[in-house]
């Protein structure tokens, strides 16, 4: 008999056999849960010395249940859906899979800039219904020497500011929690005043987490700072961004449009009031996609369990705090 019971509260592929495989190494048992509410997946696992979690919310309720879990593995790059302070009161470690689908996440922005400012779509489309206009798309901006700004610097911002800067464009940063050698290594100007990084931006990209501190971070007063010129992109979380103050701002041209892979209801109820405006493109979630991307955060997701049955502690450890 195993050891050790490592319980997946649900997934959205069709095997186990990456996590088994890795798995093995340390003698651990994989279960995943039966189809229900989040509460009854929980009960279910409640003797689990390891919680894999894709979309089931780990509120404290549901936390409490795992009497004897060690380690929480978030599957994904989000932990907003994670009650870190009651994991910390129950001894529970948490962590997540920051470093999977970064260069996709980087690309999508890539993509999401040239449709919102190019208008591929619409050209296409209209071509495709027998017009022949280019004229539909205009204004189109030229990329080359505009700035590109990264609110948040991390993997995917670095790995975007990469790209950006490809096009010839200037990439500037703000993020109040990176180094000096973040922004000198990676070629992004470093502002630590927000609201002039705001008004010197020609496209601003969001790279932070969902946070109580982060939550509508784009509102009225943060989008009255940029340029009528710019436009919006985001790819981390939906609750980063206010859509009313969004929709209002580029419905009186205050910005120039915005293009986003999240938003703050997934899917819409509905059309998505955003996505009525001609110069807004919404993608659904898919930022992160790829081929690749799946069997990856599989990988790294049961990595991280065998680290922490042989070193004591998983390699994205989220709430530092329980090592005080």
């Amino acid at each position: 008999m195993s050891k050790i019971k490592v319980f997946m509260t649900d997934k959205s592929w069709t095997d186990l056999e990456i996590e088994k495989n890795i798995l093995k190494e340390i003698d651990a048992e994989i279960v995943l849960g039966s189809p229900g509410t989040p509460e009854e997946i929980c009960r279910e696992g409640q003797d689990c010395d390891v919680a894999m979690v894709l979309f089931t919310p780990m509120g404290a309720e549901n936390l409490r249940t795992f009497k004897q879990c060690k380690l929480l593995v978030r599957m994904g790059i989000g932990i907003n859906t994670v009650d870190l302070f009651t994991a910390t009161q129950q001894n529970i470690m948490v962590c997540n899979v920051p470093d999977y689908c970064q260069g996709e996440v980087a690309d999508h922005v890539i993509a999401l800039m040239l449709e919102v400012t190019r208008k591929i779509g619409a050209l296409n489309s209209q071509v495709r219904g027998g017009g022949w206009d280019m004229t539909i798309a205009d204004p189109v901006p030229r990329l080359q020497d505009k700035v590109f700004g990264l609110w948040g610097c991390g993997g995917i911002g670095q790995m975007t500011a990469r790209r950006a800067a490809a096009f010839g464009m200037k990439v500037s940063g703000y993020d109040p929690y990176q180094t000096d050698s973040v922004f000198d290594q990676n070629g992004i100007k470093r502002y630590q005043d927000l609201n002039r990084f705001l008004s010197e931006i020609d496209v601003l990209s969001l790279h932070v987490p969902l946070t109580p501190e982060t939550e509508h971070m784009i509102n009225a007063e943060t989008l009255g700072h940029m340029k009528s010129s710019a436009y919006l992109i985001n790819t981390a979380r939906g609750f980063l961004v206010n859509e009313e103050d969004l929709y209002t701002a580029i419905k009186s041209r205050s910005i120039a449009g915005a293009a986003l892979d999240v938003l703050e209801t997934e899917p819409p109820n509905g059309v998505a009031k955003l996505a009525t405006l001609p110069n807004v493109v919404i993608t659904p979630h898919a930022a992160w996609n790829s081929e690749e991307a799946i069997p990856e955060l599989r990988e790294k997701a049961a990595q991280e369990i065998v680290r922490f049955f042989k070193e004591g502690r998983p390699k994205n450890l989220v709430n530092t705090d329980i090592l005080n």
